[in-house]
């Protein structure tokens, strides 16, 4: 069973489901409930560099991309500023 993240005890138990089917636990000893599970929607920095190379460096157009990965615009604008700081570059 999964130790608990408070008080790290191991008299957990399975609690439901959260948002988005994550699995939820219950701890006996702090009375606590959480869940184990990563944030939604977290994208790896390898995906970012993929999608910023596209974009900036192979000259792909912001709807190609937004439509072929299956991400928002606004996580295109978010990662392009972020690379933009990041490396100097000013593409498009």
């Amino acid at each position: 069973m999964q130790n608990c993240i408070n008080c790290k005890s191991e008299n957990t138990k399975k609690n439901g489901h959260g948002r988005y089917d994550s699995q939820r636990f219950f701890c006996g000893d702090c009375n606590s409930s959480f869940t184990i599970e990563g944030k939604r929607g977290t994208y790896s920095p390898e995906f970012k560099q993929q999608i910023i190379e596209e974009y900036c460096h192979q000259g792909h157009k912001a709807k190609e991309i937004i439509q072929k990965h299956k991400i928002s615009s606004r996580s295109l604008i978010k990662w392009k500023k972020e690379h933009q700081q990041h490396c100097g570059c000013k593409n498009k």
